[in-house]
Formats: C-alpha cells, sequence, structure tokens
C-alpha cells in the first residue's frame, strides 16, 4: 500500500511529502495508520536546532501519538484490526536478551546504553503508516484503548506518562499536599490535572508570561489552584501561599532554564520532593547549573528527596493510559483550542505553533 511520509531535510530546514509503500507486517509485526499527533516542545527543539541522537536526516520527527491497527501479522494476539492504540517515546533497544529492554529486563529503558526513542533513533510518526517491529509490539510502549476513548486524548498518552512518572516516584507526595509547578506550559498543565485528579490540597503555578498563566488558571483552575507572577518576589510569594505549612511538599521543575532550575532549590524545606522535569539543553549543550546540597542536614535531616524524570517506562504508560481511560482529566479537551489543530499538510505551521508562549498542546489530525 503507499503511504505518506514527511521528512525534514535538517534542523531549521524543509519538510518534504514522500511516498512510500508500506507491506504487510510479518511475523509479529503491526501495521498502523497514524490517527492523532500531538506536538511536543522537543519537537521544536529538533526542528530548530536538531538533537545529537539523530544520526542520520532527513529525519521523521513526532512521537506523541495514537493510531489505529490497520493490520497484525502471524503470532500477533494482543492487538487486533481496529484497534485504538497509544504510543510511548522512550522504547527498548531491541535485544530481547537485554537486562533493561529485554524480555526479563528491568523496563528501565532511559537507563540502557543503547536506548531508543521515537523521533530520535527509531522514526518518528510524521506519516499516514508505520510498521512496527515484532520486538517493539512485544515489549514496547504500546497500550490498546477502548472504543470510547478519544483519539485527541489517547494521542497525549506519553507525555501524559512523563509528568506521572515524576509525581509518582516518591510514595504519598501529592495527596493532600503542596505542590508547586513552575511554568505553565504543557507539562505543568498535565500536573496541575494529575495533582487534581490525585486529591493535592494546593496547587501553587508558577509563570513568567501572564497570558499563557491566566489561561490555564481561567480553563483548568478551581479553589485549589492558585497562581504566582515569577518575578522579583516569586520566592516570599510562593512560600505565603504555602500555608499553613512552612513549604511546598513537592516541587516540578517543567520550565527547561537554568533560573527554573535556580529557583526551586529556594523554595526546598522538610519533606519537600524536587523533580527536576525539564531538562535544560541549547544549540551549544547541557549547561552546568551547579547547587550544594547538604547530605546530613538537608537530605537526613530535612528529609529532602532531589529527582529528575526524563521520558517514561511502561509503569508511566499504562498509569497515563488508567487516567486517561478512566476519565480522571475531565478537562483535557481544554489543552487544545481551535488555533492549535492543523492537518497533515500543516506541520511547520503546527510546529510553529507549538513554539508560541500561549499555546499549551497542538493536535494534529492524520485522517
Amino acid at each position: 500500500m503507499q503511504a505518506t511520509a514527511y521528512y525534514l531535510d535538517q534542523p531549521g530546514g524543509t519538510f518534504t511529502a514522500t511516498e512510500e509503500t508500506v507491506g504487510e507486517p510479518g511475523p509479529g509485526e503491526v501495521r498502523l495508520r497514524i490517527a492523532k499527533t500531538s506536538v511536543c516542545q522537543s519537537d521544536v527543539v529538533i526542528y530548530k536546532q536538531g538533537l545529537p541522537r539523530i544520526l542520520e536526516w532527513p529525519a521523521i520527527l513526532l512521537h506523541e501519538v495514537c493510531c489505529y491497527v490497520d493490520a497484525v501479522g502471524e503470532g500477533v494476539t494482543k492487538f487486533a484490526e481496529g484497534d485504538l492504540v497509544g504510543i510511548g517515546c522512550d522504547i527498548p533497544c531491541g535485544d530481547l536478551e537485554c537486562i533493561y529492554c529485554g524480555r526479563n529486563g528491568t523496563g528501565d529503558w532511559t537507563s540502557c546504553p543503547n536506548t531508543q526513542a521515537t523521533g530520535h533513533e527509531f522514526p518518528g510518526f510524521a506519516r499516514t503508516h508505520a510498521i512496527l517491529p515484532a520486538w517493539f509490539v512485544e515489549l514496547g510502549p504500546i497500550v490498546k484503548f477502548n472504543p470510547d476513548v478519544k483519539p485527541d486524548h489517547a494521542c497525549q498518552l506519553e507525555p501524559l506518562a512523563c509528568c506521572l512518572e515524576g509525581m509518582t516516584r516518591v510514595n504519598n507526595c501529592i495527596e493532600n499536599r503542596i505542590v508547586v509547578l513552575i511554568g505553565a506550559g504543557s507539562q505543568s498543565t498535565y500536573a496541575l490535572q494529575c495533582a487534581q485528579a490525585m486529591n493535592a490540597r494546593k496547587i501553587i503555578l508558577v509563570n513568567r508570561g501572564i497570558e499563557r498563566l491566566e489561561r490555564v488558571l481561567r480553563d483548568f483552575g478551581d479553589d485549589t489552584v492558585v497562581g504566582v507572577r515569577w518575578d522579583d518576589d516569586v520566592v516570599d510569594n510562593v512560600l505565603k501561599e504555602c500555608q499553613p505549612f512552612n513549604e511546598p511538599h513537592f516541587i516540578m521543575v517543567n520550565a527547561p532554564a537554568k533560573p527554573a532550575y535556580e529557583l526551586a532549590p529556594k523554595l526546598m524545606g522538610y519533606g519537600t520532593v524536587l523533580d527536576g522535569h525539564a531538562g535544560v539543553k541549547g544549540a551549544d549543550g547541557k549547561p552546568r547549573i551547579p547547587h550544594e546540597v547538604d547530605l546530613n542536614n538537608d537530605i537526613h535531616y530535612r528529609l529532602q528527596c532531589y529527582q529528575a524524570t526524563h521520558g517514561s517506562s511502561m509503569r508511566g504508560i499504562e498509569l497515563a493510559a488508567q487516567f486517561i481511560s478512566e476519565g480522571r482529566l475531565p478537562k483535557l479537551d481544554l489543552m487544545t483550542n481551535e488555533t492549535e489543530r492543523f492537518q497533515q499538510d500543516e506541520l511547520d505551521k503546527a510546529i510553529a505553533r507549538a513554539a508560541d508562549s500561549d499555546s499549551l498542546k497542538v493536535i494534529m489530525d492524520w485522517e
């Protein structure tokens, strides 16, 4: 069958629609028909400046995706034609004996020295059809949704999984706790909704730009949510909002900027968990952001926890699928307004819109 794939020739370059032949799936394989893709800030960065992990150009971008199973190969029993599936970004290396990724592995794919990711080492989903190899079908982050799940929701599986990885790594750090989210982009908006679903006592959203902060507060806020402008008084204002506690219990850094990582430790107190969720990188690489931690007086006597989540495992994928399937995020449709919807031949426009400071989640329709 004929399919269309959109190749980016080089960072900052041009997308070209290319007609390709996609055959029948072989034993253990699955052929997918792309339904929706959402655009990640990583896609914006890759489009603008590339990524060292992408070794060959032209490349196929986009990794936040849901698809319909178009055909299955011999021996496939987990999926059937017509199933709606969501796919994670971080994927096994393909070695069935790998201690991280293999059949008896831990599932900690991001720890594998040969780790892969869709839209990076593995071709992305800016295409109408794709065949998943047997090892991906057997071991990879692919989950089937019930027929009543909307594709607009299913395509947000991957970013939601990344968010939930960070919020659930330490037990009991959200329910009835004070949550601070630094940045008001899509990841913080997912985190806000998850914190609401997990019964946080209070959620404090910190952002520099007023326009996006107001949008998130208007569309997703309730009586547990407050917004704090990121200005010279941000530390004092956040700590005031933590009352009757003296500090937040959970901080998630969702702004990929050095000042965000410099702000977060200033908010830590007794028993605070800090999740460095958005890494900082640019054309010159990953800058060093030093911070001194007293292992005795901070970590031991103040019970502080410093962690980072980068990508997601199958655990996060399954948890995100559960949240979506159970309707625990009832405002998920508000992540995307009409200015953030595009067709498959508008890939450059979709990425440009995702780069706007007021945008949350851009979704592309491939059908």
